[in-house]
Parts: structure tokens; sequence; C-alpha cells
């Protein structure tokens, strides 16, 4: 009997460690920190889905201006669009590595230290040169526009309420151009940053009235002007919106800035050339 109840008790305890070394086993959850987002950088685009978009406003009493007017629809292709203006630091880089002798004083807003400051003084031929060099080209209105307005297709790009801390405009009272990306609110629904403040940029296109436009007949469209683009540290935001349309002759400078742009197909055909050589390396 004794023996019996030994051996019912062993087989109790051997049953109990069996049980706790399987529970120390048991592995701890692994725990994951959350990733931070990585921002962007100088350089860095972002890819602007194909489809419809509207464009222009019907709200000219209210800073629309008449050449923006009237509203209509735009049915675009897929394209990428640099998420920065080009900054000083890109555009000394081009200066060194190309025989391209710029025609604007872009030098006049650079001091050592500004190298993530938008370049700007630039000419129309000065900000084409630069994006052929990159790989690129510059943006047409269409693009500007829907890049910067975003899917909601807003006034300015945090919605379509004036707010004058949102953008360096000259409500801020920088009184200059600050670093790309600064101020994190003048950013569009696709991730563009300073289309409402800093610098104006140039786009592609020459200055043209709106399809059914009731200004067809507005001289600005008669001076062969270059459409440009955006607010500026110079400029009142409040009496402006994303649609807003300004021209100016192409060897003008005026503290101009722009961004690039580039076709997908373009982008595809660069990325399938890049693999090819790498096949026959």
């Amino acid at each position: 009997m004794k023996n019996q109840s030994y051996v019912f008790i062993s087989l109790i305890l051997f049953v109990f460690g069996v049980a706790l070394t399987s529970c120390s086993a048991v592995e701890e959850p692994e725990i994951i920190a959350p990733v931070e987002p990585v921002k962007a950088t100088p350089g860095d685009t972002i890819l602007i889905p194909a489809g419809e978009f509207v464009m222009g406003t019907d709200n000219v009493g209210s800073g629309g201006l008449a050449t923006a007017s009237p509203v209509h629809t735009v049915n675009l292709p897929g394209y990428h669009i640099d998420v920065f203006e080009v900054t000083h630091g890109q555009w000394m880089k081009f200066t060194v590595e190309s025989d391209y002798s710029p025609k604007g004083n872009w030098r006049q807003f650079y001091s050592i230290g500004k190298e993530d400051f938008p370049v700007t003084n630039v000419t129309w031929e000065d900000a084409k040169a630069y994006c052929e060099w990159a790989g690129g080209r510059l943006p047409t209105e269409q693009e500007w526009e829907k890049a910067a307005r975003g899917a909601e297709g807003f006034r300015y790009p945090w919605g379509d309420v004036w707010d004058a801390t949102q953008s360096n405009c000259s409500e801020m009272g920088y009184r200059n151009t600050i670093e790309v990306g600064q101020i994190d609110a003048d950013k569009s629904g696709y991730g563009l940053y300073d289309v409402m403040g800093n610098a104006q940029e140039w786009t592609s296109d020459k200055l043209a009235p709106y399809p059914d436009s009731p200004v067809r007949r507005n001289k600005a469209f008669r001076q062969g002007f270059v459409a440009i683009r955006g607010g500026s540290y110079a400029l009142k935001g409040r009496s402006m919106g994303l649609y807003s349309r300004t021209g100016y002759k192409s060897d003008v400078q005026y503290g101009i800035g722009f961004r690039c742009a580039k076709d997908v197909e373009q982008e595809a055909l660069e990325l399938e050339a890049v693999e090819e050589v790498s096949e026959i390396r």
C-alpha cells in the first residue's frame, strides 16, 4: 500500500514538473515598436494617379481671379512630381555637373546654410534646363493644380478656410523663403509641400484662357506670358487659392522657383534600361 502511494505521488510530481517545464518554455510575445514614417527629402517624387479632377473656380469675387474661371473637368494620365520645390543644394549640383550657364541671379537668395531652401530667381529656361538634366520636365498647369489641390479639390492645402499660420505667405511675416517642407500644414492631400507659400513656381505652359472662359480677350492672354502657380512669402495668401494663376515673361526672375515632373511611362522606360544594364553586368 505504501509503495502504491509512493508511485502515485511520484507520478503526480512528474506530471506537475512536466507542466512547469512546458509553461516555462512558452516564449514571451515579441513587442514590435511602431515604425516612424520616413519624411521625404529633396529630389523625392510622388505618384499622382490618373483620372479626372476639377480645375479652376467660379468664385471670382473671392480671390479666384477671372483668369482662373470657369470650373471645368480635366482628365490626366498618371505622373510623378517633386514633393518639394527644387533646393539650392540640388541647383548647385546641377551647375557643377552640367555645362549650363544660368541666366537668372539665383545667388541673390542664397547664402551658406540655405542649401535646403528653394532656389529662386531662375528664369523659365533655367528651370527647364534643370528638369531636363534631372530626367524630367516642368509640370503643366493642369498637373500642378491637381497635385496641389489633392483629391478633395481644396482651395488651400489644409481646406477651404484661410489660416495665416499654415503657409509662408506674407501674412506669416517671414519676409523671405524658408527651408522646404518646414511648415507641415502647407502640404497637399497628395503630399506636396509648399504649394501655397514659400516661392511661386514655373510651369511648362503659356498662359491661355480656359475653355468657355468669360475673359478670353483679357490682355494677359496676349502677352506670351508663362503660367506661374502657387503663392509666396511676398504675396497675400488670403486673396488667392490653389487655382489662382499668374503670368510672367519667360526671362523674368522675381523670386520664382520650380519643381519637376515626370511621365509614368518615362520613368518605367528608365527603370527598364537600368535593369537591362544590370543584367549585362
